[in-house]
């Protein structure tokens, strides 16, 4: 897990400057876990006008890098950026897009130590219907049902 006050120093250790760009990165993932490049982009941009998109996707891959940030693709065809935590298991719901972050039921790293195998990062995404999807669906048939003669 990365300490978001250790930042700087860690960019600094790799021999990398800290420039406001990635400042205001590292803040925004760091508050909004689970944007895309283009959500980072567009709240970047809001906030310094003068970012470049290839600014972002330079920075992305730059923190990816240094193991500072993880991305997962959340079920789409692009990443979606947090900084590296702990382990856990994303929860997806493929109707509205939201992400519930919950801890890993077990530890992967010993698991994959007493097989012989050194865990450096887990993914684990599971896909389906939030509480809030799955009751909008279920009201919506029941209103359904109603009209019906």
């Amino acid at each position: 897990m990365i300490d978001r006050a250790a930042m700087p120093e860690r960019l600094r250790a790799e021999g990398k400057r800290v420039t406001r760009e990635r400042q205001l990165l590292l803040d925004i993932i760091d508050r909004n876990p689970h944007l895309d490049a283009t959500e980072l982009f567009a709240r970047a941009r809001a906030r310094n006008p003068r970012i470049g998109l290839a600014t972002v996707y330079r920075t992305l891959r730059l923190l990816e890098t240094l193991d500072v940030i993880d991305s997962s693709d959340l079920g789409e065809d692009h990443g979606h950026y947090e900084l590296r935590q702990e382990d856990h298991v994303h929860f997806v719901c493929s109707e509205c897009g939201a992400v519930l972050d919950v801890p890993a039921p077990f530890d992967p790293r010993s698991f994959g130590r007493r097989r012989g195998f050194e865990v450096r990062q887990t993914r684990l995404e599971l896909v389906g219907v939030c509480g809030e999807c799955r009751d909008r669906r279920a009201d919506a048939k029941r209103r359904e049902s109603e009209r019906r003669p």
